[in-house]
């Protein structure tokens, strides 16, 4: 296997993750809906959400969690621990949402999240990652395309 083919192979299965990502995000929306509509806080949704997602990625990957561990640079874990923070404040905001507004206008506004990534990497990762005029276009019509949703619900 060459070099390009290693690197189409990972490109694909980067794309599909990220399909995989976006069917189980957009399930998701619908049932944390119905769960902070009929049984329970957004709080405490997110907490459970929180534990069962801990221990279902712990069981999936436990392994190399021990394997990495002892190898990781402890300036990382500075980076994981930042990761984790901001993942549950997403997660606790995004059930307060769906507590308070319709799925239909609280999917599209969380679904600006990348054009937060496509900030803070131009800001913090000028080196590693090019801003594209193709990019920020695609944007540019995110955010034009929440604001139809947005502008079109009342």
């Amino acid at each position: 296997m060459t070099t390009v083919d290693t690197a189409r192979r990972r490109l694909l299965l980067g794309y599909f993750a990220a399909l995989g990502a976006a069917a189980s995000y957009g399930s998701v929306t619908l049932v944390a809906r119905k769960i902070v509509t009929d049984y329970s806080s957004p709080l405490v949704a997110t907490s459970f959400s929180m534990v069962i997602g801990t221990v279902m990625v712990g069981a999936l990957f436990h392994r190399d969690v021990m394997a990495d561990a002892p190898r990781t640079p402890r300036r990382a874990w500075l980076f994981v621990a930042l990761a984790g923070c901001a993942s549950t404040w997403g997660v606790t905001f995004w059930f307060l949402a769906l507590d308070r507004a319709p799925v239909v206008l609280v999917a599209p506004l969380a679904g600006v999240h990348p054009l937060v990534s496509i900030l803070l990497a131009y800001v913090f990762l000028k080196r590693m990652e090019r801003l594209s005029w193709r990019i920020l276009l695609g944007a540019i019509l995110v955010v034009a395309g929440v604001a139809l949703i947005a502008l079109g619900r009342q």
